[in-house]
């Protein structure tokens, strides 16, 4: 198995035509027939189903799809890598939903970055599902992720317990009441299936919010400049909060709300030893943010 057959197989999942594979690899079709051929007959099994106007995946394709991405991916990554090589003395790759490095390591990761001049500093931003998986793999070094990681190759780090606060631009004079909920001019986020679960136990499941998201930078644009408030992390909202940008909100609601947890993920094993140590010293500013 080689990266080109890899290609090839992700160019026709993506085109679902030969012909227009073949254009954006800049091949023959029969290069991409012969690469997609020799790439199932390595597995031993089927992978496209295909005929005069359609292309599929088979069963076992489905399966090889998230397999081959992120073949792909590793390789991009390991050429990134030695490209970095000899500028940088290290590569470090850090990763996590927007969030967490937008409103709670924000700081943390400008001084890192300061005070490592000689580090080439690389962000992804993912879902807490992707960026586990990216540190599974070692792309990843330190992932910040809202679900506590179960994998026996990570090492988990439980960096913040916090609480959920309604906040807004200005006070509203009086306690948050479940009518309000209903309103037009509150948000709600998405922060996870536990605390959806939760929300919509409490609402009802009937419940239909004015306005849904899962992007926090979004709602927290809208509470500022607008009329709108939320719930959400109170280390989120913390130096606004300080700031009087915004204000949390008592509520007369008699709620207990899951509790909203940040962990970082790493590997267990580092053989690198810069690179660990590099590790070492971003956790602990992380958990200085608390």
């Amino acid at each position: 198995m080689d990266i080109e057959q890899l290609q090839a197989f992700l160019a026709v999942v993506k085109s679902k035509n030969f012909t227009r594979s073949a254009e954006s690899l800049h091949v023959a079709q029969s290069t991409v027939t012969a690469r997609i051929k020799t790439l199932e007959e390595l597995m031993g099994t089927p992978l496209l189903i295909r005929n005069n106007k359609h292309v599929a995946l088979t069963p076992a394709g489905v399966s090889f799809l998230p397999y081959a991405e992120r073949m792909i991916s590793l390789y991009a990554e390991s050429i990134e890598a030695l490209k970095l090589q000899e500028k940088y003395s290290e590569r470090f790759v850090i990763g996590g939903p927007t969030s967490a490095w937008m409103y709670i390591f924000g700081e943390q990761l400008r001084e890192f970055q300061h005070n490592h001049p000689a580090i080439a500093c690389e962000l992804l931003t993912h879902s807490s599902e992707n960026t586990l998986e990216k540190v599974i793999d070692g792309i990843i070094h330190v992932g910040i992720t809202y679900m506590k990681p179960r994998h026996p190759r990570l090492a988990v780090h439980h960096i913040i317990e916090d609480d959920y606060v309604f906040v807004a631009r200005q006070p509203f004079g009086r306690k948050i009441t479940m009518d309000d909920l209903h309103r037009s001019n509150f948000v709600l986020n998405d922060w996870g299936k536990p605390f959806m679960d939760w929300f919509y136990h409490e609402m009802g499941e009937r419940y239909m919010p004015a306005f849904k998201i899962n992007q926090t930078t979004i709602v927290m644009k809208r509470c500022l400049e607008e009329n709108w408030f939320t719930l959400i992390p109170k280390s989120i909202v913390k130096s606004y909060v300080e700031n009087k940008e915004l204000h949390i909100l008592e509520h007369e609601l008699t709620w207990q709300p899951p509790k909203h947890n940040v962990y970082a993920a790493t590997l267990k094993i580092i053989e690198n030893s810069s690179l660990a140590a590099s590790i070492s010293e971003l956790l602990a500013s992380l958990y200085g943010a608390r």
